[in-house]
């Protein structure tokens, strides 16, 4: 189901039409909602805000959110990620700020969202299995 999610998202990406200067993109793959909208901080930074809200009652893991940048000239500058716990009741957000060097933006998108892998709990040392 991630498969056909994460393929369903690049043809979208694929076929969207990209302008300069968008602000706001949506993807959803029935599972979860994903929006991003690019704003300016209080000290005139870009930053983008990204929220990500469940469309229905299910248990998941963290969700991944990965973000391209592209300067004005269309050369590929970087890509960002956030890690968010999306919830059914409401949109979980969080506040991408661009680095620095990120001056002139040309573009930017949702270059993909997954859920991530549970992690195990690592544990330090080794058990004592004396006694």
């Amino acid at each position: 189901m991630i498969r056909v999610a994460f393929l369903s998202l690049c043809i979208v990406a694929a076929f969207a039409p990209h302008a300069a200067g968008q602000s706001y993109q949506q993807y959803s793959d029935g599972l979860v909602s994903v929006k991003a909208k690019q704003v300016l901080d209080r000290d005139q930074r870009i930053a983008i805000d990204v929220c990500a809200q469940l469309t229905r009652q299910e248990k998941v893991r963290p969700l991944e959110i990965r973000l391209n940048l592209w300067g004005p000239s269309g050369r590929f500058m970087m890509q960002l990620s956030s890690t968010l716990y999306p919830e059914l009741s409401s949109p979980v957000c969080q506040r991408i700020q661009l680095p620095l060097e990120v001056r002139d933006l040309g573009r930017w998108e949702i270059a993909r969202f997954h859920f991530l892998r549970e992690q195990t709990p690592h544990r330090a040392g080794r058990l004592n299995n004396a006694g």
